[in-house]
């Protein structure tokens, strides 16, 4: 094989399969969520005072411009690019580091480790502010453990860090000690000087907003008086279990490098930055894939030792390639396996349910629990709902707020998903009564459904909440509306108020659903 020409095809095989996922696999609600409140910024809403967030707000504020184009559902791959980006950085500093430190087969081999760890590829493929928090993680690692050192410049990526993610206040601490150890004391002030210089933008924009209170109290008290609770034990199990090698090489790296005497800054700088990251992932109290990430830029970074020993064993250079072939192949057989089962996760299914959306419901609010509709206008102050949240609010105060809004917002279109379904009974039995349901599997828009029995006596009364032109359906003999006679599958035009429906036959049920505001 041609100098190169490994390096080469691993690129374009780790491209392609980045590349998928970035514009196929499945969305999590996380995205939907980080891209409306990117929204709201762009269209002049102020976080936590406006709309409920619970994170800090640097990401959305900072590309929000990507909604310059005007509202539609395809923005959100827009946001997955700049993700793309910042991986795709994030493995250009560590082959470098890997290739100048011992070898570009060390280098690549490294990277594929990495670049096949299921949950590594999926998060850092999403819409989501980790992968940007993940590329300043590396930048501020690589800047501490190379030879051209700058503590300031080493703190400023660590506090932009987590400005864009404070779940990551934990592997600052693991910077911070890794910063000490091979800097020494005298650069403590230039790293916390570098950490506080990258607060100072968010800062100035709580100010400037005059939300202090409300970001201290949705960012901080809100988030330490966090109810919902799980044990990271099962996402530890699927990381050992799916790149349980890039681990044992990381771990076994910095063990071997800390019995080399000029390398035993080196090996503890690693184990600090290591110890933050696992302390992020034990301490946080919802440990999610995302805290995760840095974890594994750690291991990658001292596997380099590692496989640099075991790729020495074999001298002759066609078998050195082959055994690193197998090696490799066996390392991410698991991943593969795991990676090929995300293949069914398509995105497929939310695109033609928003594209549904808008096109029977266009520019209007919405309510739902996942926060589908990014791109638009929610309804009330919450713009999402998950269970996780709902543990800390009253029910009462939040179903009579959310059914206020309804109200207030004209009965606007109804996403019936499975966050809607978990909310409290209040809010489902309000949609039952106002809504129907009009394109499956979940999408609601305002009507009424009259039974047959309300009927049995040819006569009933019903209440129409929002002006509009209303599809009728029903089977049986002569209905007549209002006095006067409608077919099946017929479009009539409803005024707000009390209606009557008639009939001098059997009318199986009567539907009516909104299917054109006033």
């Amino acid at each position: 094989m041609k100098k190169g020409l490994f390096e080469r095809i691993t690129f374009i095989i780790i491209g392609i399969l980045w590349l998928y996922f970035s514009f196929f696999h499945c969305f999590d609600d996380d995205e939907f969520q980080h891209c409306h409140n990117a929204f709201l910024i762009w269209n002049g809403l102020t976080p936590y005072k406006d709309f409920f967030e619970h994170h800090l707000p640097l990401y959305h504020i900072f590309f929000s411009p990507l909604f310059i184009s005007g509202s539609h559902y395809w923005t959100i791959f827009l946001f997955r690019i700049i993700s793309l980006l910042c991986s795709f950085w994030t493995f250009s500093l560590i082959y470098r580091y890997l290739k100048k430190n011992y070898d570009s087969s060390v280098a690549v081999i490294s990277l594929i480790l990495l670049a096949f760890v299921p949950m590594y590829l999926i998060k850092m493929t999403e819409a989501r502010p980790e992968s940007i928090a993940v590329m300043f993680f590396t930048i501020a690692t690589m800047n501490i453990i190379s030879e051209n050192k700058n503590s300031f410049i080493s703190g400023l990526f660590s506090g932009l860090m987590c400005c864009f993610s404070q779940k990551y206040f934990f592997p600052w601490i693991g910077l911070f000690g890794a910063n000490i150890i091979i800097t020494g004391r005298k650069n403590i002030k230039p790293f916390i000087a570098g950490s506080f210089i990258a607060l100072v933008p968010l800062l100035l924009y709580l100010f400037l907003k005059g939300i202090v209170p409300e970001f201290i109290n949705s960012t901080i008290i809100t988030n330490f008086k966090w109810k919902y609770r799980f044990s990271p034990a099962g996402y530890l199990y699927e990381m050992f279990i799916t790149a349980g090698f890039l681990v044992a090489c990381g771990i076994s790296g910095i063990i071997g490098e800390f019995f080399i005497e000029k390398n035993k800054k080196m090996a503890l700088s690693l184990l600090c930055l290591l110890t933050g990251c696992f302390l992020g992932i034990f301490i946080v109290p919802v440990p999610y894939r995302q805290i995760f990430l840095p974890v594994f830029i750690v291991t990658t970074i001292a596997s380099g030792w590692t496989i640099h020993k075991i790729s020495g064993i074999v001298q002759q250079k066609k078998l050195k390639i082959l055994s690193g072939i197998i090696l490799i192949f066996c390392a991410i057989s698991s991943a593969i396996t795991s990676i090929s089962k995300e293949f069914q996760q398509t995105n497929f299914s939310d695109i033609n349910k928003m594209k549904k959306i808008d096109s029977i419901s266009p520019d209007t609010t919405f309510f739902d629990g996942r926060c589908l509709l990014y791109y638009r206008m929610h309804t009330g102050y919450y713009g999402f709902m998950h269970h996780e949240l709902l543990q800390m609010l009253d029910p009462e105060k939040y179903s009579h707020h959310i059914i206020e809004s309804l109200k207030k917002n004209n009965f606007p279109v109804v996403i019936y998903d499975y966050r809607v379904k978990e909310m409290p009974s209040q809010i489902q039995d309000f949609i039952q009564k106002h809504y129907c349901l009009a394109s499956e599997p979940d999408i609601y828009l305002p009507g009424v459904n009259i039974d047959r029995s309300q009927l049995t006596g040819g006569k009933t009364d019903f209440d129409i909440f929002v002006s509009g032109w209303y599809r009728i359906y029903f089977r049986g003999e002569n209905l007549l509306i209002d006095g006067t006679q409608v077919r099946d599958n017929t479009q009539i035009f409803l005024q707000a108020g009390n209606h009557i429906a008639e009939t001098d036959g059997f009318v199986e049920q009567v539907t009516m659903i909104l299917e054109g505001r006033k």
